[in-house]
């Protein structure tokens, strides 16, 4: 279950589908990956669906994983519990 939100687009995007900060991002395929993390209680819920990309990150974002939406679109979130944390939907390769 998603817990947590790193920003409010990300949450207004999921909630309200609000989309004005995410020019070029798959929106039908980012919903489909939030409501997969939301429903998910392991990464091994995830992990089957190669289509996610579910990877560990590195560097400044050490301890989160992503799930690839499209382009240089991810879903970047900590996992703990059973529960996501700090999800954000970004374009991580800009910061």
């Amino acid at each position: 279950m998603i817990k947590t939100w790193a920003n409010s687009r990300s949450r207004r995007f999921y909630e309200e589908g609000k989309i004005s900060k995410f020019r070029s991002l798959d929106i039908e395929a980012a919903d489909e990956l939030l409501a997969a993390l939301d429903a998910a209680t392991s990464l091994h819920d995830l992990s089957p669906l190669k289509s996610v990309g579910l990877h560990k990150l590195s560097g400044n974002r050490a301890g989160q994983w992503a799930m690839t939406v499209n382009g240089p679109w991810r879903i970047c979130f900590r996992f703990k519990n059973g529960n996501a944390y700090g999800v954000e939907i970004t374009d991580y390769h800009k910061g």
